[in-house]
């Protein structure tokens, strides 16, 4: 037996396979960043794809009838409506909030919410100050994704937080 650990030291393989040994887990943990950083780019767009599409299509709502904005809102909001725009996000970690603005000045006066009740936070009333003039209406959509990793969770997502949580405002003129 001790003859046989011998000749298995002494013969190149055996250094192949230590080598091997060593470089492994790396390879595997690269590996396994690429695939997180491919899945976080892909959240990334899926989340700016769904901000930028319902501005667009909520800054087209005629209000008449009165009242038909409010139901256009509610459709937005459906989770049918958000997996036939971005099927690979999941709608319990997604959160939209859709306003129709009327700019008095420098000043967004909300005149839809969704959800109801819900008040412009500070970043979403810069947005629209910087795209909306006085007496102009616009359209501020807000997508947030809470992304969770696959690989290495409990490890890398106290560092990774503020990434895992990627948020897109758009802003849209009113025609």
């Amino acid at each position: 037996m001790r003859k046989l650990l011998q000749d298995f030291r002494r013969s190149g393989s055996a250094t192949a396979a230590i080598e091997f040994a060593f470089i492994l887990p790396v390879l595997l943990m690269m590996f396994a960043a690429v695939v997180e950083a491919g899945r976080l780019f892909q959240v990334y767009d899926a989340t700016n794809r769904l901000a930028t599409q319902y501005a667009i299509v909520f800054a087209d709502c005629s209000d008449i009838p009165a009242g038909t904005c409010n139901t256009e809102l509610a459709a937005l909001g459906s989770s049918s409506a958000i997996a036939n725009i971005v099927p690979q996000l999941q709608t319990g970690h997604l959160s939209v909030s859709i306003f129709q603005v009327s700019m008095s000045g420098t000043t967004p006066t909300v005149v839809y919410a969704f959800p109801a009740g819900a008040t412009l936070t500070p970043n979403q009333t810069l947005a629209a100050q910087g795209l909306l003039s006085s007496n102009q209406s616009g359209v501020v959509v807000t997508a947030t994704y809470s992304h969770s990793l696959e690989f290495f969770q409990t490890l890398m997502s106290p560092y990774l937080s503020s990434v895992l949580t990627p948020s897109y405002t758009a802003v849209q003129l009113k025609g």
